[in-house]
C-alpha cells in the first residue's frame, strides 16, 4: 500500500503545473535538441567533433577540476539535463517517464522535481569528490552528466514508498515495482564497475532517494522550499489579472454621478408603532436593520 500526500499548493505557473512530469522531459528534449543543433554545426563546417565538445558541450556537463567547476557552477544544474546521444535520451526519457509517473501517482506531483534535483545534485557532488580520490592527476578531461543520477532517485524514491507496486497485473500477477528498480539500479552499477569514479555518484542517488522518502514520512518535506522558490520565480512570468476598473465598467455602469436607484423605506405613523410595539416585546436588539432605519427617518421627521 503506498503512502499519498496530496497536499500541495494546487497553483498554476511556469514552474507548478498540473503534470510538472511533463516540464521534466520537456527540459530534457530541449537541451539534447539544442546541443545537437549546435553539434551538426560543427559537423556541417567540417570542424572536428572534439572542438564542439571543448568549447560548448563542457560548458553544460560538471567538470571533475574544482577550479574549472568554481568557473562554471552552474553546470551542477545543466548538466542534469544534457544529453547528445540518441540511444541515452531515448533510454533516459523512458525510465524518467517510468518512475516520475509512479511518484506522481503515489505521493503527488509535487515531489517528482525536488527528488530529481536533489538527486542528481548530490550525486554531482559525489562525482567531484570520487574523482578527485581515484583520478587527482586527470581530473581535467573528466565531466559528468547526471540525467540518469536524478531518474535513479526517483526509482529508489517510488520503490521506497511501494516496493510492491505491480507492473501489467493482468499477465500472472504483475512484476513488482522492486524488480524493475532492481533491474535499472544494475544496469547503471554494471557502468559504475567499470569506471569506480561513477560509483559513488550512484550510490548517492539512490541513498538520496531512499533518504527523501524517509524525511516525508516523518512528516518533513525536504522539498518545500524548492516549490515554494519555483512558485515565487514562475509568478514573475505569470500575467496578473488587472484588478481595476474595466472599459465595460466605466463606459455603460460609471457614467453618471447619482445612483440610478435608491430604496427608501415607507414611512407611516403606523409602521412606526408596529416597530415600537416589537421594542417592548422583543428588545430593540430583534429589529432588522430596515425597522432601525425606519426608527431614524421616523425621528428626524418627529413621527
Amino acid at each position: 500500500m503506498g503512502y499519498r500526500d496530496n497536499t500541495g499548493s494546487g497553483r498554476s505557473n511556469l514552474f507548478n503545473t498540473a503534470n510538472p512530469l511533463v516540464m521534466l522531459v520537456v527540459l530534457q528534449i530541449t537541451f539534447f535538441i539544442l546541443m545537437n543543433f549546435l553539434k551538426s554545426i560543427y559537423v556541417f563546417s567540417r570542424i572536428p567533433e572534439e572542438q564542439f565538445y571543448r568549447n560548448i558541450y563542457h560548458w553544460f556537463v560538471m567538470p571533475a577540476d574544482p577550479m574549472q567547476f568554481i568557473t562554471r557552477p552552474w553546470t551542477l544544474i545543466t548538466m542534469q539535463f544534457t544529453e547528445v546521444k540518441v540511444i541515452l535520451i531515448i533510454s533516459n526519457l523512458i525510465w524518467l517517464w517510468t518512475f516520475g509517473y509512479l511518484i506522481q501517482d503515489l505521493i503527488g506531483n509535487d515531489k517528482i522535481i525536488p527528488i530529481y534535483i536533489y538527486s542528481a545534485t548530490i550525486s554531482g557532488i559525489a562525482f567531484l569528490a570520487a574523482a578527485n580520490i581515484f583520478y587527482p592527476g586527470a581530473t581535467q578531461s573528466i565531466f559528468f552528466s547526471g540525467a540518469v543520477s536524478g531518474i535513479l532517485g526517483l526509482a529508489v524514491a517510488a520503490t521506497t514508498v511501494s516496493p510492491q507496486y505491480r507492473f501489467f497485473p493482468m499477465i500472472g500477477g504483475g512484476i513488482p515495482l522492486w524488480i524493475i528498480a532492481l533491474i535499472y539500479v544494475l544496469l547503471n552499477l554494471s557502468s559504475a564497475f567499470a569506471n569506480p569514479v561513477l560509483l559513488l555518484p550512484v550510490a548517492a542517488a539512490g541513498l538520496t532517494g531512499f533518504v527523501y522518502i524517509r524525511m516525508l514520512q516523518k512528516g518533513n518535506d525536504p522539498g518545500e522550499w524548492m516549490n515554494a522558490f519555483f512558485s515565487w520565480v514562475g509568478a514573475w512570468f505569470t500575467p496578473r489579472k488587472d484588478k481595476g476598473y474595466s472599459t465595460k465598467q466605466s463606459s455603460f455602469y460609471h457614467q453618471g454621478s447619482k445612483a440610478p436607484f435608491v430604496k427608501r423605506p415607507n414611512i407611516t405613523q403606523e409602521r412606526v408603532d408596529t416597530i415600537l410595539d416589537k421594542i417592548n416585546q422583543k428588545g430593540y436588539d430583534q429589529l432588522t436593520e430596515e425597522e432601525k432605519k425606519i426608527l431614524k427617518e421616523a425621528s428626524k421627521k418627529d413621527l
